[in-house]
């Protein structure tokens, strides 16, 4: 009886000790949940901004060298945007420490077949390329909730001109991951096409289920991306 009492003392301090730590992470988590909330709210308004001013620079929605360095010249999004120059150009950074990275992409079947077609020969692409339907917003340095949450947010809702998504992690192992799939296999007129890629994101046209994202973003540190692509 006496180890016994001495057994429940032991763990009743081991609880008092414990408590203080468990409410500790529980405030720092639901916190943390607030403020990835806060900062897809922010990374919404910066694209409610963002295609204002693309709608009156792009009246007929062809986009060509529609990159990162481009577009941080430009004043196509807004002040709070943190932009650096480095020696590949402008490089500009998300709301959770990440980078944006933009380029245009094709919008449905023809247009990929003619942009993979004249980008065999350097004269010829330059001779016949005129831009492209659609253009993709790659989200970099993601962890893995903020990948989740990014994923399963419901973007159309916002954005009427949102096609998808692709959720994805980069690694030794899987290089390749981030936009190839969304920019050739995610498009207007290809609902049940059959696609090969060294790129194993996840892509989809909805917000991503709790279970897909989760399982779509597996990084162990600040590798997870994701892509929004838009017309």
């Amino acid at each position: 009886m006496d180890k016994l009492k001495e057994l429940v003392r032991k763990l009743l301090r081991l609880l008092v000790f414990m408590l203080p730590l468990f409410f500790v992470l529980i405030v720092g988590y639901i916190f943390y949940l607030k403020l990835t909330n806060s900062r897809i709210e922010q990374t919404q308004e910066d694209l409610v901004y963002f295609m204002q001013r693309v709608r009156q620079n792009y009246p007929s929605a062809k986009y060509m060298d529609f990159n990162s360095d481009f577009i941080g010249y430009s004043d196509f999004l807004p002040l709070n945007v943190k932009v650096k120059q480095s020696d590949e150009g402008n490089e500009i950074y998300n709301h959770f420490g990440g980078k944006m990275v933009f380029n245009e992409a094709p919008k449905t079947l023809a247009e990929r077949k003619n942009y993979l077609y004249i980008r065999r020969e350097e004269k010829m692409f330059k001779a016949q390329y005129q831009g492209l339907g659609a253009y993709i917003i790659l989200f970099t340095g993601l962890k893995h909730r903020e990948c989740v949450a990014m994923s399963m947010t419901d973007w159309h809702s916002t954005f009427p001109n949102f096609m998808g998504l692709e959720a994805s992690f980069v690694s030794a192992r899987e290089p390749y991951n981030g936009s190839e799939l969304i920019s050739y296999y995610l498009l207007q007129d290809n609902q049940n096409e059959v696609y090969k890629s060294a790129d194993n994101g996840t892509i989809s046209r909805q917000p991503l289920t709790r279970w897909d994202a989760v399982r779509a973003c597996g990084c162990l540190s600040d590798n997870c991306t994701v892509a929004l692509k838009f017309f």
